[in-house]
């Protein structure tokens, strides 16, 4: 078996590399300082911590059905960031848009919906518009909200959710809804106002697909948020109730921006957890 797939009891999962980029720790963590990082030298760069994030999405295989979790980052030339490969990644793993029954995601952000949809012309399309899509309905109605989309910093939002409307089959849910037999909604907010993870249960096995709870296996450890957490301190005590949840019931940890391709476990050492890549 491939090194980016995870069998899960009858559930495969696939993960698909759409864009890697580095950044300074304290810019993301601004409240820690280099001293804090000294204790994590694999992190150590030059005169500043660094941090490298994959951009992962998921295609998992489950109850006939394939589903893909989050899309990345896009082609769309944004400032700051690298632009996703997506299409070509599914390509390469020998799976076609048309090939997808169910879109899903961990949440509304510019790296996790980037590759929702795709230029045509002047306008923006849906780059599966086959595809039933699922949103949890708190985390769309935030993020649709038009005083939200149309903020400054979110017109992502404008060019990869809003053409959504009418033009794909969507489908807007509890955030405990369950997506198959094997695959369970789990509301984990704090990163978003409804960010949600994903477990995963089949023949005595199981994982949870992080999203957003943390972006780097540190945060595993400590108890630091980002500044990208809508609420920083929900998403710490968010963060910390679900690692102890995946310790002691012994989930596999499947994390889009943890060293690709994201699988681990967490594991407990003196009182501390830690995350110990598969």
């Amino acid at each position: 078996m491939a090194n980016n797939v995870l069998q899960v009891g009858a559930v495969e999962i696939t993960a698909i590399l759409d864009a890697s980029f580095s950044f300074p720790a304290t810019a993301v963590f601004t409240a820690t300082t280099k001293e804090q990082w000294a204790s994590y030298p694999e992190y150590a760069t030059g005169d500043r911590p660094m941090l490298s994030a994959s951009m992962t999405s998921f295609l998992v295989r489950a109850g006939g059905k394939t589903i893909l979790i989050d899309t990345g980052m896009g082609a769309k030339d944004r400032q700051y960031f690298p632009n996703g490969r997506l299409p070509d990644a599914l390509a390469e793993a020998g799976v076609r848009p048309g090939d997808i029954d169910l879109v899903v995601v961990t949440h509304i952000h510019i790296d996790h919906v980037g590759g929702h949809t795709t230029r045509q012309g002047d306008a923006w399309v849906p780059a599966f518009p086959t595809s039933k899509h699922l949103f949890a309905q708190k985390e769309w109605d935030y993020w649709t909200a038009p005083g939200v989309a149309h903020a400054r910093g979110n017109e992502y939002v404008v060019d990869c959710v809003l053409p959504l409307r009418d033009a794909v089959d969507i489908e807007l849910v509890s955030s405990e809804h369950r997506v198959t037999d094997e695959i369970t909604m789990l509301p984990t907010p704090g990163h978003t106002p409804a960010h949600t993870s994903y477990l995963i249960s089949s023949a005595g096995e199981s994982a949870v697909i992080l999203g957003d709870v943390a972006h780097t296996p540190v945060q595993v450890t400590e108890g630091w948020s980002g500044i990208f957490d809508v609420d920083p301190v929900m998403a710490a005590e968010t963060r910390d109730a679900l690692m102890r949840r995946i310790a002691g019931e012994r989930h596999l940890l499947v994390a889009g921006h943890f060293p690709f391709p994201g699988f681990g476990r967490v594991v407990e050492v003196e009182g501390r957890r830690y995350w110990r890549g598969l």
